[in-house]
């Protein structure tokens, strides 16, 4: 028989090779219980010489948890999201949990992809990087599976949310461009304005308007390279240039960087650059560009242990955590 068409092993067809019950192979594979040592060490030999691997589908039909957490990734182009999914991947296996990547496509939105996260009777859902609607949240209370948001706060009593202080690092970039004698402060934001874009502006701009700077002008763009490199030529193009630029995340502000460069201004003496969330390509000899960072470790940490305290009825966290940020200064600012 070709190995492409070789039937699954089933729990049924380690049963019997250890010569034990269906029923004691399933005990086994969900927690050992009232399964004698002996039978165990038999079940595991022959699970292992067959290959087989409990179906986690299969234990949702019989309303046990699955251990799978469905992660719903609303910004599929981001790199700093990319990093931040690999990373609760990892945190969620080292708790015993798996992720089960639900993107959310052209057609179906963060609503619909949440909804789907039921059809493989996830145990949690976390979504990155947007939130679902009043609805959603009654539908998956309903069916007991609690929802987290990695990224932004909740707007919900019953949802955890766990995330960066946008505010805050986007109070210590103003802060930092004001005392360095910039007056002409811009700022470069996100196409669709999302809660994260929403808070760094806002910090933003509340910091210079407390030392007596407003916000010169400020444009947006897709969260890209080429949307900051886009964004900045409108900046940059106008009669009387920015002497800063505050970019939504350091991918758009390093595509500012290659704009200020074609229009052959100096980094910084002419015009700072900043952005958010210290990806690796930020500290390249290359960029030395000045960011905000914060703990992703911390933060997807923080959520795996939340998801294990609400599916495994031990202490849970609810409402909003937040994880504060820290300056990163480097040439693009000094």
């Amino acid at each position: 028989m070709n190995e492409a068409n070789k039937p699954r092993t089933t729990a049924q067809d380690v049963a019997n090779l250890a010569g034990v019950s269906r029923s004691a192979v399933s005990r086994y594979f969900n927690g050992g219980q009232k399964v004698s040592l002996e039978k165990r060490e038999r079940i595991l030999a022959a699970a292992e010489k067959l290959g087989y691997r409990p179906n986690a589908i299969a234990r949702s039909l019989t309303g046990r948890q699955t251990d799978l957490v469905a992660v719903v990734i609303a910004d599929n182009e981001s790199f700093h999201t990319s990093r931040i999914v690999r990373e609760l991947y990892l945190q969620l296996y080292d708790v015993g949990k798996r992720a089960l990547i639900i993107p959310v496509g052209n057609t179906d939105g963060i609503d619909e992809s949440s909804l789907r996260a039921l059809d493989y009777q996830a145990d949690a859902i976390v979504v990155i990087g947007g939130s679902v609607s009043r609805g959603i949240v009654d539908h998956l209370r309903a069916a007991n599976t609690p929802l987290f948001l990695l990224g932004r706060e909740n707007v919900d009593a019953e949802v955890v949310g766990v995330c960066c202080d946008n505010f805050l690092g986007a109070q210590m970039l103003g802060r930092l461009l004001v005392r360095s004698g910039r007056r002409r402060l811009t700022y470069i934001g996100k196409a669709i304005n999302t809660f994260s874009n929403q808070n760094r502006r806002e910090g933003f701009v509340s910091e210079i308007e407390s030392a007596g700077v407003g916000l010169y002008a400020e444009t947006s763009d897709a969260t890209t390279f080429e949307g900051g490199r886009n964004a900045a030529i409108r900046l940059l193009g106008m009669p009387e240039p920015p002497d800063a630029i505050f970019a939504f995340n350091d991918t758009m502000a390093l595509g500012a960087l290659s704009a200020v460069s074609e229009f052959k201004l100096r980094v910084p003496d002419d015009v700072a650059v900043v952005g958010f969330d210290d990806i690796p390509m930020a500290g390249w000899p290359n960029f030395q560009l000045t960011t905000v960072r914060y703990d992703i470790k911390k933060v997807t940490r923080i959520v795996a242990r939340s998801i294990v305290g609400h599916t495994d009825h031990q202490s849970a966290e609810n409402g909003n955590i937040m994880v504060t940020p820290e300056l990163v200064v480097r040439i693009t600012a000094l």
